[in-house]
């Protein structure tokens, strides 16, 4: 049973996986057309993961906790984000 369901999956798996590298790559050439305002870009988007949120908490556990949620929310929304543009590349995008 593990066999079956392993091949069924590591198809899917490897082609996210392109799909995602694809798309990471398209967008650092993307962003390399115009470095002025990507970096204004990422310059922005690092002061937002290092700023601690208002609804941090107290304590250093709480405080880390709430800067870990959003290095989290930052990483998953760039993984999408470089899986959609990847995927106009690939055949699941057409």
């Amino acid at each position: 049973m593990a066999e079956e369901l392993d091949r069924k999956i590591m198809p899917e798996f490897m082609q996210m996986a392109f799909a995602v590298s694809l798309g990471a790559c398209y967008k650092s050439f993307e962003m390399m057309k115009s470095p002025q305002s990507s970096a204004e870009k990422l310059f922005d988007e690092m002061k937002q993961m290092l700023t601690l949120p208002d609804n941090a908490g107290d304590g250093l556990q709480k405080k880390a906790e709430a800067v870990a949620a959003v290095w989290m929310e930052k990483g998953a929304g760039l993984v999408e984000v470089c899986k959609t543009e990847g995927e106009k590349f690939t055949e699941e995008g057409k």
